[in-house]
């Protein structure tokens, strides 16, 4: 079946490095390949997505706030449209420098990874000694960035006794936290014993949750409770998923345009714009039309050749 809208949602990789190897993106022993993307090509294919109709750009990586100009590539969206939404997905180790001129360029908001409060835990899942850093992190992002959410990979056997521990802490600073089911990838497939579901986790917690309502698009399915001031998303694309009504496209580092973390179907945004814009037009058309129902939890055959999350954005 495929989409009935256009997408208008686009994720930009800007980079593969990290400063975190959390191991559900780049296992210990995978190699993690070395790609910039350069600044110009960007802001070519930013262009080019906007006249697409592309009202909303996240820039991810690797880590995003790593791109030595990633606050020039938000200020030129600004000024291309200023009502373009610019976000960034961080794990926060570098926003205590660095969200403040951020916010000054016209960044929108910020979604943060914080998959455990343990410094151990942080520490095996991570590789580093950073969870003050990421901290601090969140605490400037709220300070000085205008909506910031927090994110946490559910991960059966590591994390799914945190939960409410994650929502105590999210709740004492005023911002929505949403727990993302474990989904299949490059280096994970369909059945790993680290998946936990987000009902599972729901019928643990102390609170009494009522759903709230939201866009058909949204990832998250957010609910309410009358002893919290936040909201409580779940990203359960593996147990509920909400492919049929996606609205987004992945543009990696590389220039490779993706419908989908599980789709290999792609093209090459940079290489056409630079060398036939009308054969871009027609090229960017026909992947879009592509664009169907689908996704891990009907993925039955190998993950092994889909790009892996830390070089599609995750």
């Amino acid at each position: 079946m495929k989409i009935n809208h256009r997408p208008g949602y686009v994720r930009v990789s800007l980079l593969s490095a990290c400063n975190l190897h959390c191991s559900y993106c780049q296992p210990p022993g995978k190699p993690r390949p070395t790609i910039l993307a350069p600044e110009d090509k960007v802001r070519s294919a930013i262009r080019f997505l906007h006249r697409s109709g592309i009202r909303k750009i996240r820039f991810t990586g690797g880590e995003p706030t790593l791109y030595k100009n990633l606050h020039r590539l938000v200020a030129f969206i600004k000024e291309m449209d200023s009502d373009t939404h610019t976000a960034i997905t961080s794990n926060g180790v570098l926003l205590e420098s660095r969200a403040k001129v951020l916010a000054e360029s016209g960044l929108d908001s910020a979604n943060i990874s914080i998959d455990t409060l343990d410094p151990d835990k942080f520490y095996d899942l991570t590789g580093t000694r950073h969870l003050k850093k990421v901290l601090a992190g969140i605490d400037a992002a709220a300070e000085h960035i205008g909506q910031v959410k927090l994110n946490c990979v559910l991960i059966r056997g590591f994390n799914d006794d945190e939960v409410a521990g994650l929502i105590s802490f999210a709740d004492r600073r005023g911002l929505d936290i949403r727990f993302i089911e474990f989904m299949p990838n490059r280096y994970s497939a369909p059945g790993d014993v680290r998946f936990i579901s987000s009902e599972d986790i729901r019928s643990r917690l102390p609170w009494e949750f009522r759903p709230l309502p939201g866009r058909a698009s949204s990832p998250a399915r957010y609910y309410k409770s009358d002893s919290l001031k936040i909201r409580v998303g779940f990203i359960d694309s593996v147990s509920h998923p909400f492919c049929s009504d996606c609205d987004r496209i992945r543009l990696t580092a590389g220039g490779m345009l993706y419908n989908c973390l599980y789709d290999s179907s792609s093209i090459n945004l940079f290489d056409l714009i630079a060398s036939d814009s009308e054969r871009a037009n027609a090229e960017f058309e026909k992947l879009m039309e592509s664009k169907r129902f689908g996704g891990c939890h009907s993925n039955t055959g190998s993950v092994s050749t889909l790009p892996s999350f830390s070089a599609i954005g995750g």
